[in-house]
């Protein structure tokens, strides 16, 4: 399901065969509004429509290069949980998570 803001965009699909486990991607924020904030406020809008959908946990990729991404990630409670070697393009990929029900409690 694709959500979109003034300030950007995402993607939020459950996991096959695990309706409480969401994936997150195509997360994105125009060129001419990066670098004011508006990637933690559309992130902060994505950990709400989680809460909203009802799931337990949440999942995304991010490019292992891509420290501003990881930066939005860390600071709206994410974890890092594995790395791996994309086979398309060699780069280092990252696992995110993030537990929808502790943030809740």
């Amino acid at each position: 399901m694709r959500f979109a803001t003034p300030v950007g965009a995402y993607e939020i699909d459950s996991v096959p065969s695990q309706p409480q486990v969401a994936h997150c991607h195509a997360f994105f924020v125009p060129k001419d509004l990066r670098g004011q904030g508006h990637a933690h406020a559309l992130k902060d809008h994505q950990n709400t429509m989680l809460a909203a959908l009802g799931y337990d946990f949440a999942t995304c990729t991010v490019c292992g290069s891509n420290t501003a991404q990881k930066k939005v990630l860390a600071r709206a409670g994410w974890a890092m949980l594995a790395t791996f070697a994309s086979s398309k393009t060699g780069e280092k990929v990252e696992l995110w998570g993030w537990n929808v029900k502790k943030a809740e409690a």
